[in-house]
């Protein structure tokens, strides 16, 4: 995440934007539904002509293997394990079940603490989507599908509700609003560049119109700018590769946590730096996206073939903000609270604090890309004694002296901060304010992160990281996230360990170059993730010559990035005696969670023949219903947008910047949904062509076909 406090100090900006439970065997439950089934990730390609697919909807395959290299390797790559998972079957039903919670270290029954180490906390991976309503499937409105409670250890958990079907922004977006029937968009704006209106007032954003309204979806926008020379067009057809999830930036907030930042006010500005509204329900958003991706599959016709989470899973390293990630991701009780147990609401379900049950993504493999917030102090500098202090104790204090920019002319307006909990309008509370300690709030350093990402639930184990990596202080990995198929993920590791830059080291690049030359020689396809884009890289590995390197190997079709908050997609051709080839790779970046517009994406790689490939990307938004807590935090995320950068404003100048805001918004969808086309190398398709891919593009299929109508 570009994180904006080096901004506040280098540009003085406004903003420091985004800078087991073991389940008891049921065997008198119903056969096991699409989602139940064991997914195989990992392995090596197999012999041609060799289909991974599930095939007899058995609930006994066990997952296959997964191959990863190691770095600093020269040689083939080698397959390691993957875990299992048996074939217990849970119910979903307000009635009580068998599941217990063993870890009895917290205070509520059912709530673990995320220590993988005791492998006493509860996982659901393979618990069935409840039925929908007898209704039209492929047709969303905002009214709600109740999902009702999960039972553990004797305590009813609610579900969070979604809406009757799936849709994605192919069909319905939200686009921000400003400006009601007493105030205009004009008024607003003057109020918050004088400081009469700030962000910290959440509770008057629906007086001033600021939040969102709906409108229609996108369309896919096709690229083919790498198909200048005997561009064939867009068939819509061909053969499914690859067919996965992508959520990146969800920013995990413990928003009570006495060493953030949300009382950083920076004098002329208006805007708390590091305060979001939405920041309260970040668990919420993050887990109505697992929802929706998880729906999503299991409507296709065939469940996604793997995920790909690109880093900032956590806003401050701490531990809880990881420990609520694994239980969003593999299922468990969310307690989205830390220090005092508060209840502001008296009641379940009503404010941010209560405990939820969170369903998990099931048996669908995921891979993880490190984020600087996972690793950094709110994500820009190393986390250091005085942050482990403040944060695991009972007094907000004053770290700025802890701050890589720490000098007297950015000191004013600086204060830490935290939104407490035990007042249902969350206000925030500044230095000298006392909390309730609690040891759960410990960040981690960069290598305790990486563990914990490794030792998370959900599939495959290690989530291709590997462990003699992880010891050196790294997070890079290469393996194949589909069993038996030749298309290779490359992970980078791109934290520089300073603010929020993106760093490639030179030791990396060359294991960079060793996985492509494997790739090349086995005629593969490739995909890169990282967490950083790359027009932000420093250190002795620059953006250009990572592009060059890259753009080199014609098997490469897609660097898949997040970062940057907002959407994008660059064309990376390669060079040849100073001119452009017909060759090169995408380069896109995937706006987060915790931020407007809050959405993630679906991808699907699509063979059309003669060795072109098109790569279907459709953004979604979480399928929360009107008024719940995730519609309110998009409407908070979008209300931020108006909020900080003043300086030196005219009046005249009110109404035109609002109007620049939304026009920006609006620029900014343009890089959703879109269709990119490129060719790839004969001895590439030709293998392809070796191996049994589906006939389905469900992109096509089912993701174009859903609808969306206004409820009455």
């Amino acid at each position: 995440m570009k994180h904006a406090l080096w901004a506040i100090a280098v540009l003085s900006t406004a903003s420091l934007v985004a800078c087991s439970e073991n389940l008891d065997s049921d065997h008198s439950s119903p056969v096991l539904d699409r989602d139940q089934q064991i997914h195989k990730p990992g392995g090596e390609p197999s012999a041609p002509g060799h289909d991974n697919k599930d095939d007899d909807n058995k609930d006994d395959d066990k997952p296959g293997t997964g191959g990863v290299d190691k770095p600093g390797t020269g040689g083939d790559d080698k397959p390691g394990t993957g875990g299992s998972e048996g074939d217990s079957t849970i119910t979903v039903n307000p009635t009580p079940d068998a599941d217990k919670d063993k870890d009895k270290d917290d205070e509520k029954p059912g709530i673990g603490d995320g220590d993988k180490d005791d492998d006493k906390d509860p996982i659901d991976p393979i618990d069935p989507t409840p039925s929908l309503p007898d209704k039209d499937p492929t047709k969303a409105d905002d009214s709600a599908v109740d999902y009702g409670t999960k039972t553990v250890d004797g305590v009813d958990y609610p579900i969070q509700s979604m809406t009757n079907a799936p849709y994605t922004t192919l069909q319905r977006r939200h686009k921000p609003t400003i400006g009601s029937a007493q105030y205009s968009a004009g008024d607003v704006v003057k109020l918050i560049a004088n400081g009469d209106l700030k962000v910290t007032q959440k509770k008057d954003y629906k007086l001033y119109g600021l939040g969102t309204s709906y409108t229609q979806g996108k369309p896919w926008n096709v690229k083919s700018d790498l198909l200048r020379w005997g561009d064939p067009g867009l068939k819509r057809k061909g053969k499914s590769l690859a067919y996965f999830w992508q959520v990146s930036d969800p920013q995990i907030i413990d928003a009570q946590s006495p060493c953030r930042m949300e009382a950083v006010v920076r004098s002329p500005y208006v805007v708390s730096s590091a305060y979001r509204a939405q920041g309260i329900y970040s668990t919420h958003m993050f887990d109505m996206h697992v929802q929706t991706a998880r729906r999503i599959s299991d409507h296709s016709s065939r469940p996604f073939d793997f995920a790909l989470v690109t880093g900032d899973i956590a806003d401050n390293a701490q531990t809880n903000e990881f420990d609520w990630f694994d239980r969003m991701m593999s299922g468990g009780v969310v307690e989205p609270d830390s220090g005092k147990r508060d209840d502001p609401i008296a009641g379940p379900n009503n404010d941010f604090t209560d405990p939820y049950y969170a369903r998990g993504l099931g048996n669908i493999p995921w891979y993880i890309a490190i984020g600087n917030h996972d690793n950094l102090y709110m994500g820009f500098t190393p986390i250091q004694d005085a942050h482990r202090e403040a944060c695991i104790g009972d007094t907000v204090v004053d770290l700025f002296d802890s701050f890589p920019v720490a000098s007297a002319p950015f000191r004013e307006g600086y204060n830490n901060g935290f939104q407490d909990a035990s007042d249902p309008d969350s206000p925030v509370r500044g230095p000298g304010t006392k909390t309730v300690a609690d040891a759960r709030r410990m960040p981690l350093t960069k290598i305790e992160a990486l563990q914990k990402f490794y030792n998370a639930g959900g599939i495959p184990q290690g989530h291709g990281l590997d462990l003699d990596t992880i010891a050196q202080g790294w997070g890079y990995y290469a393996t194949y996230p589909i069993e038996g198929k030749p298309i290779k993920l490359i992970t980078l590791d791109t934290n520089s360990g300073k603010f929020s830059e993106a760093d490639m080291a030179p030791v990396q690049n060359a294991w960079l170059k060793n996985q492509l030359d494997i790739a090349k020689d086995k005629h593969e396809l490739v995909i890169l993730q990282s967490h950083h884009g790359t027009s932000g890289f420093t250190g002795s590995v620059t953006a250009q010559g990572f592009h060059e390197l890259v753009a080199s190997y014609e098997n490469v079709i897609v660097h898949i990035t997040g970062h940057g908050h907002s959407n994008s997609s660059t064309i990376r051709p390669s060079r040849d005696q100073g001119y452009w080839r017909d060759h090169g790779y995408w380069e896109v970046m995937l706006a987060s969670v915790v931020d407007f517009p809050s959405q993630s994406r679906i991808f699907e790689i699509v063979y059309e023949g003669d060795g072109i490939i098109d790569i279907y990307l459709t953004n979604i938004e979480p399928n929360a219903p009107r008024g719940s807590f995730v519609d309110t935090a998009v409407q908070y995320a979008a209300a931020r947008r108006f909020f900080g950068g003043f300086k030196d404003i005219t009046e005249t100048d009110h109404a035109e910047r609002a109007k620049k805001i939304l026009e920006n918004a609006e620029a900014e969808s343009e890089h959703m949904n879109l269709v990119l086309r490129t060719r790839v190398p004969k001895d590439v398709y030709e293998n392809l062509e070796k191996y049994e891919w589906s006939n389905v593009i469900e992109s096509e299929t089912l993701l174009n076909k859903l609808k969306f109508e206004e409820s009455k």
